[in-house]
């Protein structure tokens, strides 16, 4: 049931996604997977940097959840609204690993170095299962929060201020935070030290993400029912 679930959400999802939509994914592999590199250079290559593109496929997914979610009442109620989430999850997570890739393809055409240059392996796997988790969380809250206002537009909107204030808070990192911290950090973004400083918050965002969907699961299940349904079940 899940399956057909998914293949249902997965019809509207590219009958949605429409040519302005479309244009606006392939301009962000032209700007992140093609202009920062060539921007970059050999930093493209740096954890830190790495870092921030793991948290991209928020940017792609939230969106597309509110829009799913607000949409329409998948039925059954809670596989439907699973594949809600799962679908743009998945999206996202494609999209982000073509930006990453085009991205390493365009340093590694311009660094003339002779040989292919790749993430350390723990990095990348890292930064890959950080990115999942981010962008999991980001899906479910954003749907937690669509079922929970008025419209998709409101549910945006509050996504929005919550990425603009996390953006805040890593610039005031950047600018404000003690240089000890910043080198505490930094010397654990490396090949031995990452999976001990990663894994941790990708399990922490992954407990999260499954409270914020059974929370969500349950209110669609609610609104399925309805207050009628309700009241013949509490009749004796």
């Amino acid at each position: 049931m899940m399956g057909r679930a998914i293949e249902e959400e997965l019809e509207q999802f590219f009958s949605r996604m429409g040519v302005t939509g479309w244009i606006g994914h392939f301009l962000a592999i032209a700007f992140f997977g093609v202009l920062v590199p060539l921007r970059q250079g050999l930093d493209f290559l740096d954890a830190i940097f790495l870092l921030a593109y793991a948290c991209l496929p928020c940017l792609f997914a939230s969106p597309l959840v509110a829009e799913s979610v607000a949409g329409r009442r998948a039925s059954p109620p809670a596989q439907g609204y699973l594949a809600q989430l799962a679908t743009p999850v998945l999206f996202a997570c494609l999209w982000n690993l073509l930006i990453l890739g085009s991205g390493l393809l365009v340093v590694n055409l311009t660094s003339r170095i002779g040989h292919i240059l790749l993430p350390p392996l723990p990095v990348l796997l890292n930064m890959v299962l950080l990115s999942i988790a981010v962008t999991l969380f980001a899906a479910s809250a954003t749907g937690w929060l669509t079922l929970n206002v008025k419209s998709a537009k409101d549910a945006k909107r509050h996504a929005r201020r919550l990425f603009l204030l996390l953006l805040l808070a890593v610039v005031m990192w950047t600018r404000m935070a003690p240089s000890s911290w910043k080198y505490e950090l930094e010397s654990r973004l490396t090949p031995g030290g990452i999976t001990g400083a990663l894994l941790p918050v990708s399990a922490i965002l992954a407990l999260l993400s499954a409270a914020l969907i059974r929370a969500g699961v349950r209110r669609r299940r609610e609104e399925a029912e309805g207050p009628l349904l309700k009241l013949d079940q509490s009749r004796p």
